[in-house]
């Protein structure tokens, strides 16, 4: 049972870990963000553009499907395989590369999409997109200060 606990933590610092590497590169906010009226108002985001920001999203948003199913297999495999008596250290430690490999092209997937994201807004609307996301981060954190017994919510 120790031997479980040792993989579940090191599965769960390794999901954590990429979710923050993928969200903070680029430095925008999570979700549809063009959709906002206050926030595509601020950009003064074209029809065009949130066309193609819809285009892109939804391209790769299929993939990520697949890919993000293909790691919730992978750790499925991991616990499954840390659980199996004898206990098999070389098998455990394969299982969890090929999980590291999903996480990798789910996340290279993400990241092609920001990339995306980044070549239909002009400079101007990059900036002040990134500019809005730290503002927002900020109002975030001041908030929760205001409220320290408040419940956390973590996302997936």
């Amino acid at each position: 049972m120790n031997r479980y606990r040792t993989v579940a933590v090191l599965v769960g610092v390794a999901a954590l870990a990429a979710a923050q590497a993928v969200a903070q590169p680029l430095g925008i906010p999570p979700g549809r963000w063009w959709e906002r009226p206050r926030v595509a108002e601020e950009l003064g985001l074209t029809a065009e553009q949130k066309d193609r920001l819809e285009s892109a999203t939804l391209a790769h948003a299929r993939s990520m499907i697949d890919l993000k199913a293909s790691v919730d297999k992978a750790e499925l495999e991991v616990k499954a395989v840390s659980e199996r008596e004898p206990f098999d250290t070389k098998r455990v430690r394969e299982s969890f590369a090929v999980l590291q490999q999903a996480r990798q092209r789910l996340e290279t997937e993400r990241f092609e999409m920001l990339l995306k994201v980044r070549e239909t807004l002009s400079t101007e609307q990059w900036n002040r997109l990134r500019d809005l996301t730290r503002d927002r981060i900020q109002e975030f954190r001041e908030r929760r200060q205001d409220r320290p017994n408040a419940p956390r919510r973590f996302k997936n």
